[in-house]
């Protein structure tokens, strides 16, 4: 098991030498959080050579993830940079791509009542600005628990008044600030239900977040 304390906060850096091999030739994975090695809860950064591929698989309860780099492509589509796809419980493919990419990604963490399928593709993205001034790109909601992108043209502090049931970030781009620490582009943080961080963002920060969605499991 991997950070898979969630009534624990935790912040990683992105580090080059914490890829690992996966089972298929080509494709890496960089672990954040993980029940088993090859099934159950996993959070984590997924990076595919050229011209390789992941055998079909099926995902119990459900998968979601957005493309960071390249395009990613499966046999519903091809998904570029900015793409986000929801894939319900049971539902199952084979990942592939052709040029090399990379993703972030999030398995069997669905409720079994959370059936739909989402694909938000950047040409169809719907961004909303924010009375505080920054954009959302809202993703996915159910039950209380909520996904989005944000993004922050100008620096600020994170609104996390929201967040009383857990709040989990991806950095895409620029930097978060906690104290003394800065976290740059792909580094990962959860914050426990208890937790109420202060974040400091850089300009033109953006943030892959997910809120909620720690209640029932810490």
């Amino acid at each position: 098991m991997l950070n898979m304390n969630f009534n624990q906060s935790i912040a990683i850096h992105n580090q080059a030498d914490n890829w690992q091999a996966s089972p298929a030739n080509g494709v890496w994975r960089y672990p954040l959080e993980r029940e088993q090695a090859e099934s159950g809860h996993v959070t984590s950064l997924v990076r595919f050579d050229a011209n390789s591929y992941f055998p079909e698989h099926l995902h119990p309860l459900g998968e979601e993830f957005w493309v960071l780099e390249g395009t990613f492509s499966d046999e519903s589509g091809d998904y570029p940079a900015g793409s986000y796809v929801r894939n319900p419980p049971g539902s199952r493919h084979r990942s592939f791509t052709r040029d090399g990419c990379m993703i972030f990604v999030k398995l069997n963490q669905f409720s079994a009542q959370d059936n739909q399928w989402v694909k938000v593709l950047p040409e169809s993205s719907q961004w909303q600005r924010s009375l505080q001034g920054y954009q959302c790109l809202p993703l996915h909601s159910f039950d209380g628990v909520h996904t989005c992108v944000l993004h922050f043209t100008q620096a600020g502090v994170l609104p996390v008044d929201g967040y009383k049931n857990g709040l989990e970030i991806l950095v895409l781009a620029g930097s978060v600030t906690e104290g003394d620490k800065t976290y740059p582009r792909l580094s990962w943080l959860r914050f426990a239900p208890s937790n109420r961080p202060h974040l400091q963002l850089a300009p033109h920060t953006q943030l892959w977040v997910r809120s909620g969605h720690l209640a029932d499991i810490s």
